[in-house]
C-alpha cells in the first residue's frame, strides 16, 4: 500500500507522464532552488522548466498546485517538468510555443491578445501514446476561459470550420488557424469549457490528406518528419532542443519510440473491455475491477471527457471541491474510498444489484449480468436529456445516429442510492457519458422524457434499392484507380462541377487543367498503397452512420460504402457550399427523397496505416453516374 501511494503521488506531472525510472527516483521536496547553471546557459526554450516562457510556467505551477492540492503532495514544478517525457515535453513546448505566437485581432483590428491568453488551465498533456489513434496523442486538453469561445468567433486569424463527427469525440466545435499548415486547432466542447488543442503540420487538403499522415500522429509530433521546419516557418524559436538526444544527426532526425508508461493515478488511456464485446461486458467490467478487484482507476477509463461536468456536478453536489484538471483523479480518489470500505466481497451481486424500477417502458438490451445492472437502449432524445451539459437543438451533427444505452442499480445495502450510466461508443469502447446519482426515493432518477411514449429501440437505418448503374459505376471507378491503377480510365466518372473542390494550385501546378491536377492527385497515394488481389486488401469502408443516409448493398461493401443521400442534404455537400456553415432545418424521414444523389466512402490502407475518410458525392450526368464533390474527412 505504501508503494502503491508513493507511485500515486509523484507519477502526476502536468499528466506530462513520468517515466519508470524517474518514478522511483522523485523525492517528495518542500522548496527546491532552479538550477543556476540552466539559468545562466543557452536558453533552448522549453528543453527544461528554467527555460520556459513565464506564460508556459504558469500553466505547469498551477497545475502542479492542484494536484498538491487535491492529493496532499509536494511536488515541485520544476522537477516534475524536468522528469517528465520526452514527448510529452516536446508536445507541450510545441502547442504552447504556437499558442504564444499567435496573435488574435477582431474584425476590426483591435488587439484580443494571444492564443495561450485563451487557455485557463491544463487537464492532460498527451504525447506519444500506445494503443490510440492519432487525434489522442500530441495535443493538450485544456480549459477554456469564459469568453474564448466567443473571441475565436469573432477573430480574424481563426476560422470556424466544420464541426467534428467522426474524429474529436466530445468537442464538435472546430476553429483553425488560417492560412495553415501548420495550423493550430482549437477543438470545443459543447459546453465551451474544455478544448483539444493541438497544432496540425501536415495539409488537410486534396490530395496531399490522403497519404502525408494527417490521420496518424505525426501530423501533430513537432518531432516528425520536417515538423520542426514547418513549425519555424510560421513560428520561429522553437529550435528543436530534443534533436541531440536522439544520437542522429539532420532536421529530420527520428525520434527513439517511448514505450507505454504509466499515468498519474495510474488509469490507463483505454478500458479493458473494447466495443465488439458488447456493452454489458464493459458495464460488468467497470464495476467488477471498481469493487471486486479493488482497482478503481481501471474502471475511470471507462468515463468519457464528455462526463466531466457530471462528475464536477456530484462533486458538488457532495462539497468536495473538483479544480480543473483534478477530475479524473479525484473520481479515482473517491471510487478507491467507496471500494474500500466495502471490505472483501466476491461478485459485484455483492455490492450493486439491478433497479428494475427504472423507466419501466424502455426495451431491456441483450445483458448477461442481469442481476448486478439493468440494461437498456436509451432512445437519443432521451441520451441528449440525460447528457451532463444540455444539448441544444441547433448543434450541427446531432442528426448522427449513435447508440445510446443506460445501466441502472442500486446499492445492495438498504438500497439507498441508485446508479444510472449512460454509455456510448468513442474510438473502439463503450464510454459513459453521463452519470446520475439520487437518494433512491428521489423522483428526479426519472428521466425527464419519461412520460412520453418513446421507440424503445434504436433501429438500425433502413436500406434502400439502389440504381444499379450507380452502384456500376462508382465500383468500376474503384476498380480503375486502384485495383488497375488506371487514373486515366478513372478520371471517366469525374464531373466538371467538381473542379471547385480542388483548394488553390501551387505554384508547379497553375499551368495544369483542373482534370490534370485531379489525376495527379488520384495518382499520388497509389505508391503507397500495397498491391493486393481485390480492393478490400486495399482499401476499407467507412459507414458514416446517419439514419437518412440509407446503406446501400452491393459486392463490395468491404472496401468502400454506398449511400442513398436525400436530394435535400446535398446542396451542403457540393464543392461551392462546402466552407459555408449553414444550419439546414431538421429532415424528416418521411420527408426525404432519394434517387438523385448516393455518397461513397472509404479509407485507404497503406499497410500498418489508413487515410483519412474520402467522401465521394455521386449523381447522374450524360447517362452516366460521376463525382460532383469530395470531402476528406481529417481529425
Amino acid at each position: 500500500m505504501i508503494k502503491l501511494k508513493a507511485r500515486l503521488i509523484v507519477s502526476i506531472l502536468l499528466s506530462l507522464v513520468l517515466v519508470d525510472s524517474v518514478v522511483a527516483q522523485t523525492p517528495q521536496i518542500q522548496n527546491a532552488t532552479p538550477s543556476q547553471n540552466t539559468r545562466s546557459g543557452e536558453r533552448e526554450i522549453g528543453k527544461s522548466y528554467a527555460t520556459l516562457r513565464p506564460e508556459q510556467q504558469r500553466l505547469v505551477d498551477d497545475f502542479v498546485s492542484r494536484y498538491n492540492q487535491a492529493t496532499g503532495s509536494r511536488l515541485v514544478p520544476e522537477q516534475s517538468y524536468d522528469k517528465a517525457r520526452l514527448s510529452a515535453r516536446t508536445t507541450f513546448d510545441a502547442v504552447t510555443h504556437a499558442l504564444l505566437n499567435a496573435k488574435i485581432t477582431d474584425t476590426t483590428g483591435k488587439n484580443l491578445g494571444h492564443a495561450i491568453d485563451l487557455v485557463e488551465a491544463i487537464d492532460e498533456v498527451m504525447g506519444e501514446e500506445a494503443a490510440v489513434a492519432g487525434d489522442r496523442q500530441f495535443r493538450l486538453y485544456a480549459y477554456l476561459k469564459p469568453k474564448a469561445f466567443d473571441i475565436l468567433s469573432s477573430s480574424q486569424e481563426f476560422f470556424r470550420d466544420k464541426d467534428n463527427v467522426t474524429y474529436h469525440k466530445g468537442f464538435p466545435f472546430c476553429f483553425r488557424l488560417k492560412n495553415g499548415p501548420p495550423s493550430i486547432q482549437f477543438s470545443i466542447s459543447r459546453d465551451k469549457k474544455l478544448s483539444d488543442i493541438d497544432v496540425d503540420y501536415r495539409s488537410s487538403k486534396f490530395p496531399q490528406a490522403l497519404f502525408n499522415g494527417h490521420l496518424t500522429a505525426a501530423n501533430s509530433d513537432v518531432r516528425a518528419g520536417n515538423n520542426l521546419g514547418r513549425h519555424d516557418s510560421r513560428w520561429a524559436g522553437l529550435d528543436g532542443w530534443w534533436r541531440d538526444l536522439f544520437a542522429q544527426l539532420g532536421a529530420v532526425a527520428k525520434s527513439p519510440k517511448e514505450s507505454a508508461t504509466e499515468r498519474y493515478g495510474q488509469i490507463p488511456l483505454n478500458p479493458g473491455v473494447k466495443v465488439a464485446e458488447g456493452v454489458d461486458k464493459s458495464a460488468h467490467d467497470f464495476l467488477q475491477t471498481w469493487v471486486v478487484d479493488k482497482q478503481p482507476n481501471k474502471s475511470v477509463a471507462y468515463f468519457s471527457r464528455l462526463s466531466y461536468a457530471c462528475l464536477e456536478a456530484i462533486s458538488e453536489k457532495l462539497k468536495k471541491n473538483t479544480s480543473p484538471g483534478m477530475v479524473r483523479l479525484r473520481t479515482e480518489m473517491a471510487m478507491r474510498e467507496y471500494a474500500n470500505g466495502t471490505g472483501n466481497v466476491r461478485s459485484v451481486s455483492d455490492v450493486f444489484v439491478a433497479d428494475d424500477e427504472w423507466s419501466q417502458q424502455l426495451k431491456e438490451a441483450k445483458n448477461a449480468f442481469a442481476p448486478e445492472f439493468r440494461l437498456v437502449a436509451l432512445p437519443a432524445d432521451m441520451a441528449n436529456d440525460e447528457e451532463c451539459v444540455s444539448v441544444s437543438e441547433d448543434v450541427s451533427g446531432r442528426q448522427s445516429k449513435e447508440k445510446f444505452y443506460a445501466t441502472a442499480f442500486r446499492e445492495k445495502e438498504a438500497g439507498r442510492r441508485v446508479f444510472l450510466l449512460v454509455w456510448t461508443q468513442e474510438r473502439g469502447y463503450w464510454k459513459i457519458v453521463a452519470i446520475r446519482l439520487e437518494d433512491s426515493s428521489d423522483a428526479a432518477i426519472i428521466p425527464h422524457n419519461a412520460a412520453v411514449e418513446v421507440e424503445p429501440v434504436e433501429k438500425e437505418p433502413q436500406k434502400i434499392a439502389p440504381d444499379p448503374t450507380a452502384v456500376k459505376d462508382i465500383t468500376q471507378f474503384y476498380q480503375a484507380w486502384i485495383l488497375k491503377r488506371d487514373t486515366k480510365q478513372a478520371l471517366q466518372f469525374v464531373s466538371q462541377r467538381s473542379y471547385q473542390c480542388l483548394p488553390a494550385p501551387s505554384k508547379d501546378q497553375k499551368k495544369l487543367a483542373p482534370l490534370a491536377r485531379i489525376q495527379s492527385g488520384l495518382e499520388q497515394p497509389l505508391n503507397e498503397i500495397p498491391s493486393g488481389g481485390n480492393l478490400s486488401d486495399m482499401m476499407s469502408r467507412v459507414q458514416p452512420v446517419n439514419d437518412l443516409r440509407r446503406p446501400v448493398e452491393q459486392e463490395n461493401s468491404n472496401a468502400f460504402a454506398i449511400m442513398a443521400v436525400p436530394d435535400q442534404m446535398a446542396d451542403g455537400f457540393l464543392c461551392e457550399n462546402q466552407h459555408l456553415r449553414e444550419e439546414l432545418p431538421e429532415l424528416q424521414p418521411a420527408e426525404a427523397k432519394y434517387g438523385t444523389y448516393y455518397l461513397s466512402a472509404s479509407q485507404l490502407n497503406f499497410g500498418e496505416e489508413q487515410s483519412p475518410t474520402f467522401l465521394l458525392l455521386w449523381t447522374k450526368e450524360k447517362a452516366r453516374w460521376r463525382v460532383v464533390a469530395w470531402v476528406i474527412d481529417t481529425p
